[in-house]
């Protein structure tokens, strides 16, 4: 949340991730790259973690929200998607409407804390979620 979300907005408290759990093993197999992407960030950061990437909901979703993800080492997102899987506007457009769905119908499922590169960010531990995400992101590969 920005300055005025702090003041005006109920800001949330979520539990710390425990370090043991296997979603913070997750995490901590892309630590280099969520370190660099965490440091240059200012907007509210979301993570979901799986075995081969980690997938984060950038700024408010469901509604106004980036996506970006960490596999083989590389930032990905859906611009680079796109140019890569050359995909419409229409198609991404999609893809985003999907993904904002999804995370709507996961918002209530537990969420934890965990500071990376000194900022607090979320993690969203939910198998469920994780497999819809990867559904939608790499139904085209």
């Amino acid at each position: 949340m920005g300055l005025f979300g702090n003041l005006f907005g109920k800001k949330e408290e979520l539990p710390q991730l425990d370090a043991a759990s296997p979603a913070a093993k997750r995490m901590d197999k892309f630590k280099n790259e969520l370190e660099a992407f965490v440091g240059k960030m200012n907007d509210r950061l979301e993570f979901i973690p799986a075995d081969e990437a980690v997938y984060c909901f950038i700024g408010k979703p469901p509604a106004m929200f980036g996506m970006a993800w960490f596999h083989d080492g590389k930032e990905h997102n859906l611009k680079s998607l796109a140019k890569d899987k050359g995909l419409t506007n229409k198609k991404l457009q999609l893809m985003s409407l999907k993904l904002g769905e999804t995370y709507g119908k996961y918002m209530t499922e537990p969420k934890f804390a965990m500071t990376i590169a000194g900022k607090s960010v979320i993690v969203h531990p939910s198998d469920a979620l994780r497999k819809d995400v990867v559904q939608i992101i790499h139904v085209l590969e």
